[in-house]
């Protein structure tokens, strides 16, 4: 129908002028560029040297800064002999710049370098990890700084930090212990409910309740993290 044929006429010219202006933001933006370089290396965190996943040789990987407007453009290396990915948390990027493996691009294979580029849209504080088995447990992770156009406050200096926990257990490992519901990491923690603690409380049947679920009693945190 006539109606229907200038509507949907409508919305292609809609389309195709959004596309001209994005392209246009794209081509006029600032490049910022990074190299990434993800690798297996011995690490000694807590005094007991164990094997970790690195970005440029450090954990975390380096603080990524960019500014609204720019053009994110990122390479990251693959020394691994694992596949791996990089995920932007919080960031607005396009499908294939994702990187969720399987899902919106396919991983990194093992010696293979990637390029991510996407433009950004938004300031804020963010954080970028793996997105690959459980490698951000192992230290595949970082910082992402995008400042607004125009600098809200003045200031000398501004300082990132990141929290983290470290344990030298294979993470592998610390699933299989949680999954199990059993109270190891409570015992390493010296947090465990006693028997007679239940008992003294007169809750005791709920601790048996609780024990036969494999539901132990939660804490702030449930696993025994060394670092």
């Amino acid at each position: 129908m006539p109606g229907e044929n200038r509507i949907s006429s409508l919305c292609e010219l809609m389309f195709a002028v959004s596309f001209v202006l994005l392209s246009l933001a794209t081509v006029h933006a600032k490049t910022t560029e990074y190299h990434l370089e993800i690798a297996s290396q011995p690490v000694d965190i807590t005094g007991k040297p164990t094997t970790a996943m690195t970005i440029n040789g450090s954990i975390p990987g380096p603080v990524l800064r960019f500014q609204e407007g720019d053009l994110a453009r990122i390479h990251v290396s693959n020394r691994m002999d694992v596949e791996t990915s990089i995920h932007w948390h919080g960031i607005l990027v396009p499908p294939g710049m994702d990187g969720v493996p399987y899902i919106s691009f396919p991983p990194i294979a093992p010696g293979v370098a990637f390029t991510y580029e996407f433009p950004i849209r938004q300031n804020g504080t963010y954080w970028y990890h793996s997105h690959t088995d459980l490698q951000e447990q192992r230290g595949v992770y970082g910082s992402i700084v995008i400042e607004p156009p125009a600098p809200l406050f003045q200031v000398d200096r501004d300082y990132v930090i990141l929290l983290s926990d470290w344990a030298d257990e294979d993470p592998h490992q610390i699933i299989r212990t949680l999954k199990r519901g059993s109270e190891w990491f409570a015992i390493e923690k010296g947090s465990a409910q006693s028997i007679f603690g239940a008992a003294r409380l007169g809750m005791l049947a709920d601790y048996f309740k609780r024990e036969l679920q494999r539901m132990p009693a939660m804490d702030i945190a449930d696993v025994a993290y060394d670092r």
